[in-house]
């Protein structure tokens, strides 16, 4: 490889020292031919926006370029990987963030349609230390303290844009279309308990996986599942109450086993403080909202930080605040859109 091997200067000091040790110098990855040949996309759209450079693991997947505008200097585009099973994921804001990305791994980076972004055993690294000191003398930089630090970065930055692009073409490679739901995902799935009570996300995204869908079918296409609220099979539901894109400004209600809708909160980061204070799950107790006891969430308190990191928000005092304020802002309007598609006068 040359000084010319792409337009992008941080690659191709890159390739000068790839071509100067003779083994491995980051888990999973070596580079490959710039901007290689990717029409097996056969998406006119991934074709101009995804610009392949390198291979991330040893089973195919590989290391791209997103295009996510028009800039000139590549180096500033975000890095995405393409999992050989399947799966796209961000993995950094910019190359440099890239390098260091590289030289945290301890295990090769795995993706595929079903989980975020993981890392599996990998090769020996024989010449990791060389690649460390070539990124600090080149670029004054360091490893990560984590990995995933720099996923988490670009997700936070730049996750709400990449989940408008990529979801009208490939809606599996993100959970949602909502941007906090995909956050929400990463940390579910990142967790082996329960972090609010009664709470899990639903397997798929818009389907009634569980409890049934309304009779109506005006009703049931207006209110998008995503969640189990409770043990009872309860539902949270997005309700469209209009045709706006961003799905994370709807408003979000509880449909419960009985068939009865409840408001809960105005907007998907409203429901999502409902969530870290909620002492009980919630459930429908003679046409209103109540609360019970229920074993405690062992994740909660990761939650709650996760919660305050990404969004700086707390918890409320009390869930039923959450209710109330929906209820004031929203109820007759939702009242008077719900009573005719329920039999009601």
């Amino acid at each position: 490889m040359t000084d010319t091997y792409s337009p992008i200067p941080e690659l191709n000091l890159l390739a000068e020292f790839e071509g100067s040790v003779d083994d491995l110098y980051a888990a999973g990855f070596s580079l490959d031919t710039f901007g290689r040949d990717n029409t097996f996309l056969k998406d006119p759209e991934l074709e101009a926006r995804l610009i392949l450079f390198a291979e991330a693991n040893a089973s195919g997947s590989l290391y791209a370029l997103w295009r996510v505008d028009d800039r000139t200097d590549l180096a500033t585009l975000p890095v995405a990987i393409l999992g050989d099973e399947g799966g796209i994921h961000l993995v950094a804001r910019d190359i440099r963030e890239f390098l260091q990305f590289l030289a945290s791994l301890e295990e090769e980076p795995c993706c595929d349609w079903d989980e975020p972004l993981g890392f599996r055993d990998s090769e020996p690294v024989p010449c990791r230390d060389e690649y460390l000191a070539w990124l600090d003398r080149n670029f004054g930089l360091a490893p990560l303290e984590d990995p995933y630090d720099s996923v988490e970065a670009a997700l936070m930055e730049l996750g709400k844009a990449f989940t408008t692009w990529i979801y009208p073409l490939i809606p599996d490679a993100v959970y949602s279309p909502c941007h906090e739901l995909n956050l929400l995902w990463e940390f579910e799935e990142s967790l082996d308990g329960d972090y609010a009570a009664g709470f899990g996300l639903a397997v798929e995204f818009g389907e009634y996986g569980y409890g049934e869908a309304p009779e109506n079918p005006e009703l049931a296409e207006s209110l998008v599942p995503f969640a189990v609220a409770n043990s009872s099979d309860a539902l949270y539901v997005l309700w469209r109450v209009d045709d706006r894109t961003d799905l994370a400004t709807l408003p979000v209600a509880m449909l419960s086993s009985e068939g009865e809708v409840h408001l809960i909160a105005r907007d998907m980061r409203e429901f999502l403080q409902f969530l870290a204070s909620l002492d009980g799950e919630p459930w429908n107790d003679s046409g209103r909202i109540a609360f019970r006891d229920s074993e405690e969430s062992p994740g909660r308190e990761a939650y709650i930080a996760w919660l305050d990191r990404h969004f700086g928000l707390a918890p409320v005092d009390a869930p039923g605040t959450v209710v109330e304020a929906a209820q004031a802002e929203l109820g007759e309007r939702f009242a008077a859109w719900l009573a005719p598609r329920v039999g009601r006068a």
